[in-house]
């Protein structure tokens, strides 16, 4: 199960890589057209999904770990 969840998360940022690389290219491709606005507005916009993504994962693998090291602690009492 483990493995299979690594292999999932594995495919799943190569996934968001390639869409964010996708769409960047796109951008520059926007601007070199010579539709700077919407050009800068999808880099912009890849970029910034990129990073929320990314801060939200990492805080539900804090919440996660806090929420199982309590769980181990409270057994431990008991």
């Amino acid at each position: 199960m483990v493995a299979g969840n690594v292999k999932s998360q594995a495919r799943g940022t190569l996934y968001a890589f390639i869409i964010c690389l996708v769409t960047v290219i796109g951008g520059f491709a926007l601007i070199s057209l010579g539709k700077s606005v919407i050009g800068i507005s999808a880099i912009i916009v890849s970029l910034a999904s990129l990073a929320g993504v990314f801060v939200y994962s990492k805080r539900e693998q804090n919440k996660e770990r806090v929420d199982k090291q309590g769980a181990l602690m409270s057994r431990k009492a008991h």
